[in-house]
């Protein structure tokens, strides 16, 4: 004897969709986050490498200073957004328990505003930092009419003196995921929220709204 599927709802469809996008965001996060892990762990690497041949006597590299801060400025930013979404970063708990005591959603408002002021500062900077990019391509204008770069003040390889807005652009571009990856997920909780009630009230049962779902997520942001 054969039962008949269940047919899926909007509600229920839509909320899929929402959660497999979490999920393959999470997962292109979970790159970048790895990338950036990797250059800070060659960085200690490099370091280090500098430090033991400078007592010893050998060949230095040089350009230390120059290349960490490139290497920070891109690892340091663009693995933003993957400590958000897997709670790598540093929180500050101590008035959440106070909170929960006092009613169970003063804690849940806390925790949207801190992702809210997280979202926003994303944001600011990212604008800022964009305004120094469009500044720094163009500095001054020669006798040619043609827009001259600010360029660094140190050599990074020979005589090569890197423009400043390629690096100011790497920082950009992580503070713009930053926000992007705050103001996305409170979207979507709101959203799937939103389609929870729409369910309930439409007589279906909520756990059909994570079914086949949950599996997904979880493999796709390994988290």
């Amino acid at each position: 004897m054969t039962t008949q599927a269940t047919p899926t709802t909007p509600a229920v469809s839509i909320t899929r969709f929402i959660y497999r996008l979490d999920g393959w965001l999470d997962f292109v996060y979970r790159i970048f986050g790895y990338i950036c892990g990797s250059l800070l762990l060659l960085l200690g690497i490099y370091i280090t490498y500098q430090v033991i041949v400078r007592k010893l006597g050998g060949p230095v590299l040089g350009n230390q200073e120059l290349v960490g801060g490139y290497i920070l400025a891109f690892a340091g930013t663009w693995a933003f957004s993957y400590s958000l979404r897997t709670g790598s970063h540093v929180r500050i708990d101590v008035l959440l328990p106070l909170f929960s005591r006092i009613h169970p959603y003063m804690r849940s408002a806390a925790d949207w505003m801190a992702l809210g002021s997280v979202g926003f500062f994303g944001l600011i900077t990212a604008i800022k930092t964009w305004e120094e990019v469009a500044e720094s391509r163009c500095i001054r204008t020669n006798q040619a009419g043609e827009c001259e770069p600010a360029l660094a003040n140190t050599y990074l390889i020979g005589n090569f003196l890197p423009e400043l807005w390629m690096f100011q652009m790497i920082v950009a571009v992580g503070f713009t995921m930053l926000a992007f990856t705050s103001f996305q997920w409170m979207l979507s909780m709101i959203v799937r929220g939103l389609l929870e009630i729409w369910h309930k009230r439409s007589g279906g049962d909520v756990a059909e709204l994570a079914a086949d779902v949950q599996v997904v997520e979880e493999a796709a942001s390994g988290v």
